[in-house]
């Protein structure tokens, strides 16, 4: 009888395991060069938060769209989970990527 019960737990932990989703994954880029920040949430997905102007005189602008994106993205139930920066030697093209994976 224990056999057939732990059996039976076994087989309902492993069907529960199947059925879960795989988890949703968000890609932040931020284009130091064209000073821009693009949000792809999947395909079809993606979104362009345009920078502020020059002229503007909040010079921390930029900083505070990332800041502002972040705050929603944990709200939402992510987390960052890995970020990396490439940078052009022989002009100033710069590109960070932040990945967060909500489980």
């Amino acid at each position: 009888m224990l056999k057939l019960l732990l059996s039976v737990v076994f087989t309902v932990m492993v069907s529960l395991a199947a059925l879960g989703s795989p988890p949703s994954v968000v890609l932040v880029q931020y284009r130091g060069y064209q000073e821009d920040i693009t949000v792809t949430r999947g395909a079809q997905q993606t979104e362009r938060i345009k920078p502020p102007t020059a002229l503007g005189k909040n010079k921390n602008a930029k900083v505070e769209q990332l800041h502002a994106l972040f705050t929603k993205l944990y709200e939402e139930g992510y987390t960052l989970q890995n970020s990396s920066m490439f940078k052009s030697a022989n002009t100033s093209e710069e590109l960070v990527t932040y990945v967060f994976v909500k489980p």
